[in-house]
């Protein structure tokens, strides 16, 4: 009669640094998933914004809401919507050939000792 283990008992049966290989792990593709999560979000906050309340650039001319010194008492910049949505899609491409390496790299990463 062979013995059935069911997931945790398995765990239980690998050497120590297995264990913790594979917990490093799942810890590391977990937060593949949050920021996948996180610019997704950005995008769909990005796809309700508009740049200055008209849906246009700024009026300084500037990407997204520029201004210079001086020029009507603003000092700072926000990136527009195009560009936020832009950003996260490039992100989103990086992510995924990020995620796409893990995936390939799976046993040798859950196999070997990770460092701290």
């Amino acid at each position: 009669m062979a013995l059935n283990l069911g997931p945790r008992d398995r765990l239980k049966t690998l050497p120590k640094v297995n264990r913790r290989a594979l917990r490093k792990y799942g810890e590391f593709r977990r937060a593949l998933q949050l920021v996948g999560d996180a610019l997704a979000q950005a995008e769909k906050v990005a796809a309700k914004a508009t740049d200055n309340g008209t849906g246009k650039r700024s009026r300084t001319g500037g990407k997204g809401a520029t201004a210079k010194a001086g020029g009507q008492g603003q000092h700072w910049s926000v990136a527009s919507p195009e560009d936020i949505s832009a950003a996260a899609k490039k992100s989103q491409g990086s992510l995924r050939v990020m995620a796409d390496s893990a995936k390939k790299w799976e046993a040798e990463l859950v196999s070997r000792e990770w460092r701290k």
